[in-house]
């Protein structure tokens, strides 16, 4: 599909975007496991603890917990991404096999499907959650 020097530019491609994941989610996980306020001084602050102080700290763990979810499930697509590129199999469709459009790859270069393809694997895909959740 892509010639050697155009495999290479796609490789360095994702190899910086998983470098500022990895870099961010580790942010992201400090962040998440490190108590704020006084907390941080082991619990000595002179100030009690506020029930909406919690449920804040919570919410914040909670979403930090989400963010660094979603950007190990994009590190594990990248990783994907440079196994095809291995292969020679990046930039092909897995579902119907015809490239995947250069704009495309270029708006998320580990794409697995063409746009046609991931169109319709989403639709599938939110027509099976309506169906669970009851909408039919």
């Amino acid at each position: 599909m892509y010639a050697a020097s155009q495999l290479r530019h796609w490789r360095e491609i994702l190899l910086q975007m998983r470098d500022r994941l990895d870099v961010h989610g580790a942010q992201i996980r400090a962040d998440a496991t490190n108590p704020s306020s006084g907390e941080r001084a082991g619990g000595l602050s002179n100030r009690p603890l506020h029930m909406a102080d919690a449920a804040s700290q919570e919410a914040e763990v909670f979403e930090a917990v989400g963010l660094a979810q979603n950007e190990a499930s994009i590190i594990r697509e990248i990783e994907d991404a440079l196994t095809r590129i291995k292969e020679n199999q990046f930039g092909v469709c897995e579902a119907c096999g015809k490239p995947i459009s250069r704009r495309r790859l270029e708006a998320l270069p580990y794409a697995r499907h063409c746009i046609a393809c991931a169109e319709k694997i989403q639709s599938e895909n939110q027509s099976a959650s309506s169906a669970l959740n009851g909408g039919g």
